[in-house]
């Protein structure tokens, strides 16, 4: 029977051995790969390129990385295959050789892309087993690795307190939580330092807005809501009320949201209807002039006015909320922000057995994810009586 290679195995066949090519060569190499586009446009001068760069030495694999960092995925995978053969060839010989300080800083660099780093980060990993360990647990900031740092982080409070360490493991859980920013991490580190005795604000750390005034139902036949204006948008007087669905008066609620996540149930907060519109308004105090991101997710959908300009506006029906489902980047003043929010209902989903949700969860955090500490500027409900 015949054995057939496959076009990689053949390549590896083909350049198992190294050739002396000029660091010239390699970038005019490097550049046509970075030619090739869809529909193979390049692609004989790329395979051409790939071929050259495969027969280079150890010496090219810190450009063949920085060559992966780019948005042109052909390009990407050329070099990649490139690197795999030089590093595979390498890693046979009796004394492998690799340009180690280069491939360390290639990692550390959160400039570069994260898959390009975590392949950097597993061939060190090979060559010096204790280098990935030591290097995740330093980078509870950096944008790629941050969710295994905190694990590594959470991993040791797990190991400190099963020792009997509770000093040890508060220090390692708090590590962990002050720099997580998904669900499960924060959730997990907040529930373990709960159990030590130990505050973990949710809320706080990532910035949900809790205190609203709510209001509506306003009636909204079909999906019909987003497109209508209702009073608030005109003018929040939290005195004042209309009428709403059902030959109701409505007027402002306040309302304090308990769950960890800062979600509303408006079903349970403002009415149990369908083809409805809500309004939630809140006022959040800065310290100073921030650059923020306002960050949320609503089920219907959701309108956002931030001191009277809006700056959201999503006309999405039957999305669910999650968390940071819409992100956008918001300037906030000195002082009182005032913040509007519209929610849609929407007709009952044609599957009966799909729950007709209406919710919200909102948050104001700095790039990262983390919150502001912002407080609430919001007038006690007493002021709102007549």
């Amino acid at each position: 029977m015949k054995c057939r290679l496959t076009p990689w195995l053949l390549t590896a066949v083909l350049v198992s051995t190294t050739a002396t090519v000029t660091a010239d060569e390699v970038d005019e190499a490097l550049a046509a790969i970075r030619q090739v586009g869809p529909q193979a446009v390049g692609s004989v001068a790329a395979r051409q390129a790939h071929d050259r760069l495969a027969r280079c030495g150890t010496e090219v694999i810190p450009k063949l990385l920085a060559a992966m960092d780019t948005t042109n995925v052909v390009a990407a995978n050329w070099c990649r295959s490139a690197y795999e053969i030089v590093v595979e060839r390498e890693r046979t010989k009796s004394h492998p050789s690799f340009p180690l300080a280069e491939l360390r800083e290639f990692v550390a660099d959160p400039a570069r892309q994260g898959r390009v780093r975590r392949l950097a980060l597993k061939l060190v990993d090979t060559l010096e087993p204790e280098f990935k360990a030591k290097q995740i647990a330093q980078m509870l900031d950096d944008p790629e690795f941050r969710a295994d740092a905190v694990q590594a982080a959470f991993d040791a409070g797990a190991k400190a307190e099963a020792a009997g360490d509770r000093e040890l493991a508060v220090v390692e859980f708090r590590k962990a939580f002050e720099h997580s920013r998904a669900v499960d991490q924060v959730s997990q580190s907040a529930a373990r330092l709960a159990a030590l005795g130990e505050a973990a604000d949710i809320v706080a750390h990532l910035g949900f807005v809790v205190d609203w005034y709510l209001i509506g139902p306003f009636d909204a036949p079909e999906y019909s809501g987003f497109a209508q204006k209702f009073p608030p948008e005109e003018n929040v007087d939290l005195k004042a009320e209309f009428a709403g669905q059902g030959d109701r008066t409505i007027g402002w609620q306040r309302h304090h949201t308990t769950d960890s996540f800062g979600q509303l149930n408006l079903m349970t907060d403002i009415a149990a209807v369908k083809e409805a519109v809500g309004y939630a308004y809140s006022e959040l105090v800065a310290s100073d002039e921030l650059d923020a991101e306002l960050r949320c997710g609503a089920d219907d959908n959701c309108t956002v006015w931030l001191n009277g300009r809006r700056v959201l506006a999503r006309e999405q029906w039957l999305n669910g909320t999650r968390l940071d489902r819409f992100v956008v980047p918001v300037r906030l003043r000195k002082g009182n922000n005032r913040l509007l929010v519209k929610i849609c209902q929407g007709p009952q989903h044609k599957d009966p057995d799909v729950p007709n949700n209406w919710s919200l969860q909102l948050r104001l955090c700095d790039a990262t994810g983390v919150g502001l500490g912002l407080v609430s500027g919001l007038p006690p409900e007493s002021d709102q009586k007549q």
